[in-house]
């Protein structure tokens, strides 16, 4: 096994086995993280959950087969540089997503419901980011499709990404409800992915 296969499979242990600790420990304080297509929310709301969810699962399935079974569907040519540069990426998707899980502290969900009690969370890396776990999971699927660029896997990275993108939006309707003016202020100064607004 080479040193970028071990590294791929370090990232993606790190960032799938932070998710899986978080949310059991939130679950002995007895609160439920999965809200992903469950709880009072549209019904399109509802079904684009599903879907991220399926596609999550899949992803990371994928993720792990891509490295464990490097052969077994129709690959690109892995080009260094490329894999490099995915490397990095999922590092700092790694360190966002942790940073993003550790500052939301009890108010860490996957998904929303009306019926939730959490806070509105600005202080930390939300102050540069309003979705970093988000980040987190976009910079982990783009840079893996970059070390290992076969067909499935790229199509999968696609596919969340644009399965987050919708669930943000969703997320930030949930937000402006629940938090009124407070969100709308904090809007006003953070940008959706990255960066601030003067």
């Amino acid at each position: 096994m080479t040193l970028i296969q071990i590294l791929f499979i370090i990232f993606l242990a790190v960032f799938y086995g932070a998710y899986i600790i978080k949310t059991i420990l939130l679950k002995h304080r007895g609160i439920t993280v999965a809200l992903l297509g469950k709880g009072d929310k549209p019904k399109s709301a509802l079904i684009i959950e599903w879907f991220l969810r399926v596609a999550t699962l899949a992803g990371a399935a994928i993720q792990f087969g891509s490295v464990l079974l490097p052969d077994l569907v129709w690959s690109f040519p892995a080009i260094l540089p490329v894999s490099i540069s995915g490397l990095v990426l999922m590092l700092f998707g790694n360190l966002i997503f942790v940073a993003a899980m550790l500052t939301m502290r009890n108010n860490w969900r996957a998904g929303f419901d009306k019926n939730q009690n959490t806070n509105l969370v600005t202080n930390g890396i939300y102050r540069f980011s309003r979705n970093p776990a988000f980040v987190g999971f976009d910079l982990l699927y783009i840079g893996g499709a970059a070390v290992f660029p076969n067909v499935i896997n790229m199509a999968a990275a696609l596919a969340c990404v644009i399965l987050f993108h919708i669930q943000i939006l969703g997320e930030e309707r949930f937000c402006a409800e629940a938090f009124g003016q407070k969100y709308t202020d904090y809007k006003s100064k953070v940008m959706r992915y990255l960066g601030t607004k003067k």
